[in-house]
């Protein structure tokens, strides 16, 4: 033989498979095994010529175990040791085939475990459990050293997931205090503001009255500007108009029923609940009423 080359190498994939309560898989080969008999192992197998990795240890786990899997990510890559690679002759030439690894996460998803010919038990273990079964020796310590790393990745993710949800609540707190924070400011002038809303009540009982030929006068555009002036300092403390129009369904939370002395008293009983007219407008703060619209309803 003129030379050896070493340019393929075969792949095996295997899985650390976890439940929902967070527990690994582990098999044990069957007595008759050929190789490792008897050992502790992880689910999985050798990639097939042009197969799809993600395919090929879903395809291993259901041919061995019988169950549906989600794959997560690669936890685990490696070559293994010289010693393990296999010789071909093609014509003259001798191709050497390594190995290597790939050792990924996947979650248990359905299906009842039932082991092939190639095992003869399972167990569901704990992380500290399941790295009890498994020595240092050249077959078992990859699928030592992937529980390891699936235990390390779990524990950083479910910190990292909890690092996140308390930043989601430290922001949802910077809000709620933001938000408390301005309600204090809008209710701490809310004595003041009551006071400026008949204020501007008058002016609008005087504004709304005044005849077509006058409102161009300099007295009634002065008198415009200080209302539009009065309405923009009770907006800039946040203090809006609840809107209520002719022909609204009647809302006691909003609204203050007027009796018309023309259809009824107060007392009486009525055969509708719609607005008929709007007397005195309503203001909120935010979105708490500091005063009540008043209404006569029909």
């Amino acid at each position: 033989m003129e030379k050896t080359k070493k340019d393929f190498f075969s792949l095996t994939v295997k899985a650390v498979i976890i439940n929902q309560e967070g527990k690994v898989l582990i098999i044990k080969r069957s007595e008759n095994d050929s190789i490792k008999a008897g050992e502790y192992d992880l689910p999985g197998g050798n990639v097939d010529y042009r197969e799809n990795i993600e395919i090929a240890i879903k395809r291993e786990i259901e041919e061995e175990l019988g169950i549906k899997v989600e794959i997560g990510p690669i936890i685990y890559a490696f070559d293994f040791e010289n010693k393990y690679d296999r010789e071909y002759e093609f014509g003259k030439e001798k191709i050497k085939v390594g190995g290597k690894g790939l050792r990924f996460i996947a979650y248990y998803k359905e299906g009842e475990i039932k082991l092939s010919d190639e095992h003869q038990a399972y167990e569901w273990l704990d992380f500290d459990k399941a790295l009890e079964k498994f020595g240092d020796s050249d077959f078992t310590k990859d699928k030592k050293e992937s529980i390891v790393k699936t235990k390390e990745y779990l524990e950083l993710k479910n910190s990292l997931e909890g690092w996140k949800r308390c930043m989601a609540d430290f922001e949802n707190y910077k809000k709620r205090q933001n938000e408390e924070r301005k309600d204090i400011i809008a209710f701490s002038n809310v004595n003041l503001i009551s006071e400026l809303i008949p204020i501007l009540d008058n002016f609008h009982a005087s504004t709304e009255h005044i005849p077509e030929d006058q409102k161009d006068g300099g007295w009634v555009v002065g008198i415009m500007h200080i209302q539009k002036q009065l309405e923009k300092v009770l907006e800039e403390n946040g203090v809006s108009e609840i809107l209520v129009n002719v022909g609204d369904e009647f809302d006691p939370n909003i609204m203050e029923s007027i009796t018309d002395a023309n259809l009824r008293t107060e007392c009486e009983s009525t055969n509708g609940n719609k607005v008929k007219k709007v007397l005195m407008k309503g203001y909120k703060i935010n979105n708490k009423v500091i005063r009540v619209a008043r209404v006569v309803i029909k």
